[in-house]
């Protein structure tokens, strides 16, 4: 499916505005070049992890103009301003990552801009807690919850609602980073030295975190877009959660995702609630990923993420059904909706919604590393010798020579494996290929001693070896 190249405005030529455009942003970024686009970036800061600060410098290629907003001291009145002194037409402001999601919608706003979403239920599509609390307003099934700073005031209530285990998480964030699975007092207190007073992966600082029911039963993520309040589902995946790792026992680590068909009794159930969630928390345009836990009590949300499915969602929605997620994205924030219009009024008509054709079986394959210490091999070589029939990229985060993490989290993780094949069969037999070699460290040869920080000119955390920056090869 194809978009047509937007026209020339009032013989001004237009642009759009990519705010943090990493991980997934960078499906964005392609196929807004493959359609003629102009784009702007604008980076809400530098205080960031790492990989998405390398991000930023490969994908500076793309862009007619890269703008600081952490250096403007006048906040976004002064990005408004200077997008406004460039010879360009500002037609879109999207979110490349989720970084960027609170000031794309705060930029949107202050250009008035049609895509918009409502801008006073930004806290109810970005605070985890606040999210619950719009579905309880508007009588949809939500998880219990208390949100505090306090760490005593969080120990009362676990207390006062005496069920174990809690679910602790900072209130902003990506995936899931921070997440902590509490069985006693000690893992809340344990969270609350974890998260409060640092800053996340994105740059933002807790303040708070939010303390919830553990919710039993399967998760699935479910994909959309939207356009005018109107959605349809593109993807619907299901994903495999571990709740404590070996070597971790308070995580909460998802290890595959599986995308779904799209009809299905439980398919119907989650995608209706969904939609009304997206109408609670005021997502009117654009994309969004949304985690829900079906429960006994039916489908209840775990957090909407306004933005696209992260890593390489995009893709994968792309290789089994057809249609890139950014396809769909570009289409409902600059083109009019065209495309999200047709498929829209065809899904009504024939089956009651949009349902997106699965022509392969897929699933993301989560790399977890037990041990941590300098890499002395590459992920992707390794994974590449196997020969493994499904597995069609491999994208480490880590590459030989750096400081590999014991994974905890989504941005510890060793990196990811897409799986992509006619056969499900084939699929699960290369996983298991690749969790053996994970459990016999095939995969994560690691030095740990001092002579080991000659290999890299990174610095390994809390490396007792004060020359270790000066002795880099």
């Amino acid at each position: 499916m194809s978009l047509s190249i937007q026209p020339v405005s009032d013989g001004v030529q237009t642009a759009v505005v990519v705010v943090d455009p990493y991980s997934s942003g960078k499906y964005l970024l392609h196929e807004f070049e493959n359609l003629g686009v102009t784009m702007i970036a604008v980076r809400s800061t530098t205080k960031m992890s790492k990989q998405y600060l390398r991000s930023h410098d490969t994908n500076l290629r793309f862009f007619v103009k890269v703008l600081e907003f952490e250096d403007m001291a006048g906040g976004v009145q002064q990005l408004v301003d200077s997008l406004g002194s460039l010879p360009y037409k500002i037609i879109a402001v999207l979110p490349g990552s989720e970084p960027g999601v609170v000031l794309a919608n705060l930029l949107a706003h202050e250009l008035r801009l049609p895509t918009a979403n409502p801008i006073e239920l930004l806290p109810a599509r970005t605070d985890k807690a606040e999210m619950q609390d719009a579905l309880r307003k508007n009588g949809l099934l939500s998880a219990k919850q208390f949100k505090s700073g306090n760490l005593e005031q969080l120990l009362e209530w676990a207390r006062n609602e005496g069920q174990w285990p809690l679910v602790a998480k900072p209130v902003g964030g990506a995936g899931s980073e921070g997440i902590f699975f509490c069985n006693q007092e000690d893992d809340i207190k344990a969270a609350h030295k974890h998260i409060i007073g640092n800053c996340s992966s994105i740059g933002a600082l807790n303040t708070q975190l939010a303390l919830q029911e553990f919710l039993r039963g399967d998760e699935y993520i479910v994909d959309t877009v939207s356009f005018d309040g109107k959605h349809i589902c593109v993807a619907l995946w299901v994903y495999q959660k571990i709740h404590g790792l070996p070597w971790n026992h308070t995580a909460i680590m998802p290890s595959t995702y599986m995308l779904l068909p799209a009809a299905g009794e439980i398919q119907d159930a989650l995608v209706g609630y969904v939609f009304k969630v997206l109408d609670a928390v005021g997502l009117k345009y654009g994309p969004c990923h949304t985690e829900v836990i079906l429960t006994d009590r039916g489908p209840v949300l775990v957090e909407v993420n306004a933005r696209m499915h992260g890593l390489q969602g995009p893709r994968l929605i792309e290789l089994c059904t057809g249609v890139s997620l950014a396809t769909y994205t570009i289409d409902s924030m600059v083109f009019g909706g065209k495309l999200f219009q047709r498929l829209y009024d065809e899904g009504c008509i024939t089956c009651g919604r949009y349902l997106y054709a699965l022509q392969k079986n897929c699933k993301m394959v989560c790399l977890m590393s037990p041990v941590e210490g300098w890499l002395q091999s590459s992920i992707a070589n390794a994974i590449a010798k196997m020969n493994l029939p499904s597995a069609i990229e491999v994208l480490p985060t880590v590459a030989m020579g750096e400081w590999l993490f014991a994974t905890k989290d989504l941005p510890t993780l060793a990196g990811s494996v897409l799986m992509v094949h006619e056969s499900i069969d084939q699929i699960n037999a290369d996983i298991q290929r690749i969790r053996d070699a994970e459990a016999t460290l095939e995969l994560y040869p690691v030095l740990l001693d001092d002579d080991a920080c000659y290999v890299s000119k990174r610095t390994a955390p809390n490396c007792s070896n004060s020359q270790c920056n000066a002795r880099t090869r």
